[in-house]
């Protein structure tokens, strides 16, 4: 870019001309958006719109210089500080809307001012704009001056021309005499171009040899200008395959009459290898013919050498982008474009710039927070972190964790900012699923009066859960030491806690204890602690504990057992005074039992048929009192007289049972039967009476039919008890009644019906209860019942 201006400026000689071919020159290239040339007025101290190209109908109205605007101020710090002065981000950032509205027009968002600037003179400041968020480097802008200085020169001699010229002068001489004077001009401003630019510039004729080479070639060939004018590259000592290229290239110009553009590498005299960039175009005559070639030649080693390490480093990018599962991605300095996103298959991949990132990606809720952060790391140049959500490629919502560095060029500025996001959604599912764990945990402790205790096996430190702290009325500033923390408890219990501490600690067993503490209140309050440590090859390394406040439960089991030994107090007096009561009454009962015996044995004749039925009634009376005084008997005997449990073998009871009923099995013609019964835990004479008792029943209540009965055992309560079952096909019971008939002298029939006591089943449920037992019953009118009892099962050995 810098060659093709500095090659418009040969043939310029006019000042506007100058103006007018620098503006164009850049406003044509792809790097710059347009160009602006001001002419200084150093009487007025003022910068002039001159000439302008690239901006909007090509006028001079397109950027307004006026006094206090900031366009103003930035001239004026470029003719102040005479060196070029730059204004970033103004789309973004703007130092005025109407810039900002300028800057969105011509597709720029930097401006930078060269001064320019010849021996101490300012001729003027040129503007270049350009919409590349990292132009305006420091190279760049260090070839911007370099050209700032050719374009002043340029000015400064187009203007001694003109001052040498008077009106009158101009007037008076012929138009001959004039072209020496303006050829002897041109000469010295295309000698001082061509001598002051870095780039090669020189001239073949049309047999390949140099007939002009600046300054510059002459030192890349160390010779001097008489040594090399008049030689083909072969004969300066170019290698033969260079400089047949250049012959081949020479022709095609002549051929053609149109530039040609190439690159090559080749040594420099004191510099070694060096890549250069070269333009051979062709020089017509009047008649339109090619009478030579002229060309320039750029050293573009470190801009070549830069692209190479740029590549390099996108190379290894994309190796670090392929070998990453995160995403990976390239925003513009102020974030307003993603220029790139590898979503490895997360969030949809995006390979073009785009300015609508945000709605794409960023969860709505989230885009507030998520552009203050990055509104944040932009002011202070640092990185940008953050969790947020953003969109799925399957249209889900997920986490992800970004981080963004900005890259920064030379003078500190951001050039872009390259980011990783990291997908985290699966840690969000597990923290979510935690936190509401630690919150049913916390609710869980409330409930349950439970707290959570931890005790670091190296320091000795305690660690507590916020409910202990309420449940000990300690201030939740921090937990006290282990020592300190045993004095809370009864000054009785401290040794209790102390010694299972150091026990758990010393052998790795948990312990289960239930001591009282004194809270900061003074109240005293019943905790069951338990501990239980963690140990790897018998060495204690954790050691974790919970506290429950079962105060309540406590008191209840206190009054509880107040209630019960009241309760069993009054049983033993109640069953002293059954067992004396149908004890002591069976002497005057037996009494009058032998008497009624004696009077129908004597006096039977002598009594009319209504005596001798009130003398049966009195009879039968006194047998059915004498059975009930037996059953009470036998009912207050269950828990005194029993013997302890040992394994029975059922069967053996059954079959015992059943002996002792074969008279009455006979009369009722009764079929009864078992499947192999179990050995259970039992006492053997009250079992006998249990079974005694159910089946009697069984055969009593078999309606009109012949009593059928059946015993069965299963087991139930994962192997730990038998449930046995005595079914009949009798009459049935009402399931309203089912309760009622295993209460003391409680019977569903009349005496008419059938014969009892009321005391069988009663004494059957004493007997079960004594077992550690229960019994029921189920029944439905007309369809038999089913009286089924447990019994603990027998452990195995």
């Amino acid at each position: 870019m810098i060659g093709d201006v500095t090659r418009a400026l040969v043939s310029a000689t006019a000042e506007n001309e100058i103006q007018r071919r620098v503006c164009e020159q850049f406003a044509a290239s792809e790097s710059y958006s347009f160009a602006w040339i001001g002419r200084y007025n150093p009487e007025k101290e003022e910068v002039i719109p001159a000439s302008s190209a690239g901006i909007a109908e090509n006028t001079l109205d397109g950027i307004t210089i006026t006094e206090g605007s900031p366009q103003q101020e930035l001239v004026n710090e470029a003719v102040r500080t005479r060196e070029v002065t730059i204004r970033r981000n103004l789309v973004d950032d703007p130092p005025c809307e109407d810039w900002r509205e300028h800057a969105l027009n011509h597709d720029y968002q930097i401006c930078a001012f060269i001064p320019l600037v010849y021996e101490e003179t300012l001729y003027g400041v040129l503007q270049l704009a350009t919409d590349r968020p990292q132009g305006f480097g420091a190279a760049e802008r260090e070839s911007l001056a370099e050209l700032g200085v050719t374009i002043a020169y340029a000015v400064e001699t187009s203007e001694s021309s003109a001052n040498t010229d008077s009106t009158e002068r101009k007037e008076a001489e012929p138009e001959l005499t004039r072209v020496p004077v303006e050829s002897e001009k041109e000469r010295r401003l295309y000698e001082t171009i061509i001598s002051s630019t870095p780039d090669l510039v020189y001239a073949f004729d049309l047999d390949y040899r140099f007939v002009f080479a600046n300054d510059a070639l002459l030192e890349m060939w160390g010779q001097t200008l008489e040594e090399s004018m008049g030689k083909t590259p072969r004969e300066i000592g170019y290698e033969p395959w260079h400089a047949e290229m250049h012959e081949r290239e020479i022709d095609q110009v002549v051929e053609t009459k149109e530039p040609v553009r190439g690159e090559v590498a080749f040594p420099h005299a004191e510099l070694g290898r060096r890549i250069y960039d070269y333009i051979f175009a062709p020089v017509l005559n009047d008649e339109g013919e090619v009478e030579a070639i002229a060309g320039t030649t750029r050293d573009i080693t470190e801009r070549k050498e830069t692209e190479e390490a740029l590549q390099e480093s996108e190379k290894r990018f994309r190796a670090l982008v392929n070998a990453s599962s995160d995403v990976v991605y390239c925003m513009s300095p102020d974030w307003s474009e993603m220029q790139y996103l590898e979503g490895q298959g997360f969030i949809a991949d995006t390979h073009e710039s785009t300015s609508d990132w945000t709605n794409k990606y960023i969860h709505s809720d989230d885009q507030e927070r998520v552009m203050e952060a990055i509104d944040e790391a932009i002011r202070t140049k640092s990185s940008f972190e953050l969790e947020h959500r953003v969109e799925q490629v399957d249209g889900g919502l997920g986490w992800t964790f970004s981080r963004a560095v900005p890259m920064l060029d030379e003078d500190g500025d951001i050039v872009e900012w390259i980011g990783m996001a990291s997908d985290i959604t699966e840690q969000k599912d597990r923290e979510r699923e935690l936190e509401r764990a630690l919150d049913l945990l916390e609710k869980t402790e409330r409930i349950a009066d439970v707290g959570g205790w931890e005790i670091d096996v190296e320091t000795q430190d305690v660690f507590w859960t916020d409910y202990i702290f309420e449940l000990l009325e300690v201030d939740a500033d921090e937990e006290p030491p282990l020592e300190e923390a045993l004095t809370m408890y009864h000054e009785d219990d401290q040794p209790i806690v102390q010694e299972a501490v150091e026990n758990a600690l010393e052998s790795g067993d948990p312990f289960d204890v239930e001591v009282r503490i004194r809270t900061d209140s003074g109240d005293v309050r019943w905790l069951r602690l338990q501990g239980v440590p963690e140990t790897v090859d018998g060495e204690v390394v954790s050691f974790r504990g919970a506290a429950q406040d079962v105060t309540e439960r406590r008191e209840r089991e206190r009054r509880l057992k107040e209630v019960v030994d009241k309760l069993e107090e009054s049983n033993e007096r109640l069953e002293q005074f059954a067992y004396a009561a149908s004890h002591d009454l069976q002497e005057p009962l037996r009494m009058v039992s032998s008497y009624l015996q004696l009077i129908e044995n004597r006096y039977a004749d002598a009594l009319d048929e209504e005596g001798a039925e009130f003398l049966e009634f009195a009879v039968d009376g006194a047998d059915r009192m004498r059975a009930m005084m037996d059953g009470l008997l036998q009912y207050s005997r269950v828990d005194t007289r029993g013997d302890s449990l040992e394994a029975i073998d059922l069967d053996a009871v059954f079959a015992d049972v059943h002996q002792d009923l074969q008279v009455k099995i006979e009369e009722h013609d009764a079929e009864i039967t078992a499947e192999g019964l179990p050995r259970a835990m039992g006492n053997t004479g009250q079992l006998r009476q249990l079974f005694q008792n159910l089946l009697d029943n069984a055969i009593e209540y078999s309606g009109d039919d012949p009593p059928r009965v059946h015993v069965s055992a299963e087991q139930a309560n994962g192997g730990d008890e038998w449930v046995i079952s005595v079914s009949d096909e009798g009459i049935g019971i009402d399931p309203e009644q089912a309760d009622r008939v295993f209460e003391v002298f409680q019977s569903l029939h009349s005496q008419d019906e059938y014969d009892g006591t009321g005391i069988g089943l009663a004494l059957c449920e004493r007997i079960i209860e004594r077992h550690g037992g229960e019994i029921w019953v189920e029944s439905e009118p007309g369809e038999g019942a089913i009286f089924s009892f447990t019994l603990p099962a027998v452990s195995s050995p």
